[in-house]
């Protein structure tokens, strides 16, 4: 008898994981034993190990089983079953409808709402009766010469929009099928970093409590999302850090789900010691019903234009690679600034570690002997 074995992907310290359902003393599927997760089914075809998503209810997985039972039990008497993974088409449209029920269940909203913009474009440019597995590199060529010269996407998108592509086609056994198809050149930028005559203008137009805010945001290099749903319990007034935690309820979670205390400058905490409570609100920086406030970019460019800026430079991210790069500069050793900036990798990191831009009149200064300097 063919054997199907119930996984389910779970939740833990470092990450999602598939593990065993537990058995109960009766031998049977202790169902309960394992928190709220998704089932995938495993078995050997053609002595090759496999997996595949069983849904995320118990009917769905038992179900999953015993369909696959069936369509093994077949093959191996020689007969060939409709279903079969290697016959059964999957019109692409649907493909990507499934493939993106399993991220939104996974992954972060924002995870979820890039992967559905890519690929909602990649099923209308195949049409959507397109079977996935038939998708040929040719094809995937067509659609990243489209993303260039019809969407006028560059370099760097198209590389992130194929990937995307790529490990939904991995999902329908098409795994390598961007390889050997002529990926542009990544283009690598210099990181974006305000300087101190344009942070002095910056500042001294805010208001006491834009001043607490965005410089929160430059003394911390917290991303926006995580300056947003920071909270006073999130405040250690007596470490000096500021917390990155999760807010379940929100729907937010720190990047990776990986939370982290980041110590600040004793000015920046004395700045939210003193920074007044917005009635029972939780959040350190409220819209002003209370609640959570999403219009702090547009508060950025306000200021900067009060201040006479090119507000089009002025962005909340450029508030966190100012700070990357001023931390680097200031002896702070890479493997430390990557913890405080919450980065997977440590390459990321070293990105900025780019050359400091204030230099001229200091170069100014060079004496060069028997040279004279005009």
């Amino acid at each position: 008898m063919a054997r199907v074995n119930i996984l389910k992907q779970v939740k833990s310290d470092t990450g999602w994981k598939l593990v065993a359902i537990p058995r109960n003393k009766k031998g049977g599927y202790d169902w309960e034993a394992l928190p709220d997760g998704r089932y995938y089914i495993d078995y050997y075809q053609r002595g090759k190990r496999k997996r595949q998503a069983a849904g995320s209810t118990t009917a769905e997985a038992l179900e999953a089983v015993r369909r696959k039972k069936h369509t093994l039990e077949g093959r191996a008497l020689g007969i060939e079953d409709a279903e079969e993974e290697g016959s059964k088409r999957t019109a692409v449209h649907v493909a990507a409808k499934h493939y993106l029920a399993s991220i939104k269940a996974l992954k972060k909203p924002n995870t979820h709402r890039k992967y559905k913009a890519v690929l909602d474009r990649f099923v209308e440019f195949l049409a959507p009766n397109a079977d996935p597995k038939k998708i040929s590199r040719d094809d995937l060529t067509d659609f990243m010469v489209a993303l260039k010269d019809k969407h006028k996407l560059d370099n760097n998108t198209v590389i992130h929009q194929m990937v995307i592509v790529a490990q939904f086609l991995k999902r329908y056994g098409k795994a390598g099928a961007t390889k050997g198809i002529g990926l542009p050149e990544r283009m690598i930028s210099l990181p974006k970093e305000y300087s101190d005559g344009d942070l002095k203008k910056f500042f001294d137009v805010c208001t006491p409590g834009e001043r607490v805010l965005f410089s929160t945001f430059l003394f911390s290099g917290f991303r926006d999302q995580e300056v947003v749903h920071l909270c006073w319990p999130d405040l250690n007034f007596t470490l000096n850090t500021i917390r990155v935690t999760a807010k379940p309820d929100l729907g937010f979670w720190p990047k990776r789900w990986e939370e982290r205390e980041v110590p600040v400058p004793k000015p920046l905490v004395e700045l939210l010691r003193t920074h007044p409570r917005q009635g029972n609100s939780r959040f350190v920086f409220p819209s002003p019903k209370g609640n959570r406030e999403q219009n702090m970019l547009l508060r950025c460019k306000a200021i900067a234009k009060r201040a006479q800026l090119d507000e089009g430079k002025f962005d909340l991210k450029t508030f966190r690679s100012t700070y990357a790069t001023r931390m680097l500069r200031a002896g702070f050793d890479v493997r430390t600034v990557q913890h405080w900036m919450g980065h997977r990798s440590l390459e990321t990191t070293m990105r900025y570690l780019a050359p400091a831009s204030d230099v001229h009149d200091r170069l100014d200064k060079v004496q060069i002997a028997g040279v004279l300097l005009a």
